[in-house]
């Protein structure tokens, strides 16, 4: 018992979940996907001249094109410059995005 106990606790170490993951089947990476320069401008230019994010610091932001949708997660600074983090990959046509909440400067 102590002894099936010790190699699974050693199995864990060297190799994480991939010691206890079936033969022959791939282990899925995480990954996460990030808008290139021009895809976040974009974006932060649009909510730049959004009257409703005037006051607003923080935004979640959905964003989709005709085949998928992305959120992004995006900050205020005190100039009032948009930088954003997420959303779609890469510069695409056709994209609509909709704010899905903000929150306020003095939250």
């Amino acid at each position: 018992m102590i002894r099936s106990t010790l190699l699974l606790v050693v199995a864990a170490a060297i190799s994480g979940a991939d010691a206890f993951a079936p033969v022959g089947m791939a282990v899925r990476a995480n990954t996460q996907l990030f808008m290139d320069e021009t895809g976040a401008k974009k974006l932060e230019d649009s909510l730049k001249a959004d009257p409703q994010l005037k006051e607003a610091s923080r935004a979640t932001i959905l964003e989709c094109d005709d085949v998928e949708c992305a959120t992004a997660q995006c900050t205020q600074d005190n100039r009032g410059n948009w930088h954003c983090e997420g959303g779609l990959e890469g510069d695409r046509e056709n994209t609509q995005t909709q704010v899905l909440m903000h929150s306020d400067q003095d939250d």
